[in-house]
């Protein structure tokens, strides 16, 4: 999910379909919003929402037990939606997590594609020398790795049990040289993301030398690329609003 929410993003969703009340709806997604913003400002992912914290709040500060079926309904879907948004928003902190080695997730083009012999030598030199992982590891809101891929190989080499990381995302877009040609694809450099839309020109490294190609699509990186991602150099135009 993308914070802050809109009531758009929940008109096709099964469980919010049969409700009319749209003024609940919005105080829902609000709560939600608000959730997130908590996660980022505290920063701490140990924390987790339970239906039985919520019941309990409910009984202590009015007086009412939730049990009918819909209340039960309505707990679940709720817990499971602001706990998802707080650890979103504890990752969109920016701050540095320990966490284990064998719980980060690798994208297949990450696995198919090692890195070069010389690079992975001057990065394990580093290591050893100063104890420390040369890149920082980097992963998107779901947990797979979008950067440092050399650190992981090598914690896993060294048998780290846990290691630093940040989350952060990352951007690609399709773009072609003519309406309606070929769609390629290149990567979008972190400051140019949510600044560049469909429509828009951007400049490109390309075979031939830098060119502009105009934006077809822009994706959140799934990891599926067949090869490396070229970046993008700079928009020529800013995404309209």
């Amino acid at each position: 999910m993308n914070f802050p929410l809109a009531i758009e993003r929940f008109q096709n969703e099964p469980e919010f379909q049969k409700i009319e009340d749209k003024e609940f709806l919005q105080l829902f997604i609000n709560a939600i919003n608000a959730t997130y913003e908590i996660g980022k400002k505290v920063a701490y992912s140990g924390f987790c929402l339970t239906v039985e914290m919520l019941k309990a709040w409910q009984k202590r500060d009015y007086g009412r037990e939730m049990d009918r079926e819909v209340d039960k309904t309505f707990l679940d879907v709720f817990t499971e939606y602001s706990n998802d948004a707080y650890q979103q928003g504890v990752r969109a902190s920016g701050r540095v997590f320990d966490i284990p080695v064998d719980t980060i997730k690798i994208f297949p083009c990450f696995a198919t594609h090692s890195p070069k012999a010389e690079k992975m030598e001057q990065k394990e030199r580093y290591f050893m020398e100063t104890g420390l992982l040369q890149s920082q590891i980097i992963l998107d809101s779901w947990g797979n790795l979008i950067d440092g891929y050399t650190s992981y190989l090598l914690a896993v080499q060294y048998g780290l049990q846990s290691v630093p990381v940040r989350y952060g995302r990352r951007k690609i877009v399709r773009a072609n040289y003519k309406p309606g040609k070929k769609a390629y694809s290149w990567e979008l450099p972190e400051i140019l993301i949510d600044q560049v839309s469909v429509g828009d020109k951007v400049l490109v490294h390309t075979q031939r030398g830098v060119r502009v190609v105009t934006v077809a699509a822009v994706e959140e990186y799934a990891g599926n690329e067949p090869d490396p991602l070229r970046m993008v150099i700079r928009a020529k135009q800013t995404s309209r609003v």
